[in-house]
């Protein structure tokens, strides 16, 4: 008399595939998030370049008049890498005397975002700066 192992076979056959497949899923959803991960790196730091950009536009222009900019100063950059990308910088001043000198510090906040605040893409970094023209 022969024995039956049909339905043990069946049992282990399916337990595998069930095994594998979800194995398979796994290594799929970790190598999205790791390619998403990589993509908000390089927005992040795409970030940081535009409001340094925004950074030194805003220093340059305080330096220049010695006073503070029209606050809040809004532009849009395009072009390259930099494509899609909004600073915003923002200016406050305050006057000093110490002894003969009289002089300015004024406090610059530059902000470069870009998507919406909510959306997969959105990043922004924001730089904070204090300049005088103190000698």
């Amino acid at each position: 008399m022969k024995a039956r192992s049909g339905g043990f076979t069946l049992v282990s056959v399916i337990f595998l595939l069930v095994v594998v497949a979800t194995l398979g899923a796994f290594m799929v959803t970790i190598g999205t998030t790791q390619r998403e991960t990589s993509a908000l790196s390089i927005l992040s730091a795409r970030a940081l370049a535009a409001a340094e950009a925004g950074m030194e536009w805003a220093v340059h222009s305080v330096l220049t008049a010695d006073a503070c900019f029209a606050s809040p100063a809004t532009f849009s950059l395009s072009g390259g890498a930099a494509a899609g990308y909004s600073v915003t910088a923002t200016c406050s001043s305050s006057s000093h005397v110490e002894g003969p000198v009289a002089y300015n510090v004024s406090r610059i906040s530059v902000t470069a975002s870009r998507g919406s605040p909510g959306s997969i893409g959105h990043v922004s970094r924001t730089i904070r700066a204090s300049v005088t023209s103190a000698p």
